[in-house]
């Protein structure tokens, strides 16, 4: 039997940090969902922020999907099934054909 490594010990100081630097990048995403949902950001300036913004790129394709105007929990899994993007996918894993199959299956 393999042994689990263990994570590293943190300061309480430390600890204090990372869950910060977590709530603020939870915040950040929530926040870009809410401007996909509004419509006041493409798909093309999602990517673009990933490749800029760490915890953007750390988003889940599907989170990013579903958030869209007019695409819902089904739609959002139809759309990720053509392009052949499993649900636990993260923007940033996401290959070029995929993303060229999002803007097909997305962008009008």
């Amino acid at each position: 039997m393999g042994v689990t490594p263990t994570p590293p010990s943190l300061t309480q100081e430390q600890r204090v940090q990372a869950s910060r630097l977590a709530v603020a990048n939870r915040r950040r995403r929530a926040e870009v969902k809410r401007l996909v949902k509004s419509g006041k950001m493409s798909l093309e300036e999602i990517f673009e922020l990933a490749e800029k913004e760490e915890c953007v790129a750390q988003m889940r394709a599907y989170d990013l999907i579903s958030a869209l105007p007019a695409i819902g929990e089904v739609k959002a899994e139809r759309i990720m099934a053509k392009a052949a993007i499993a649900k636990t996918r993260r923007i940033r894993g996401l290959g070029p054909k995929q993303r060229a199959e999002l803007f097909r299956a997305l962008v009008r």
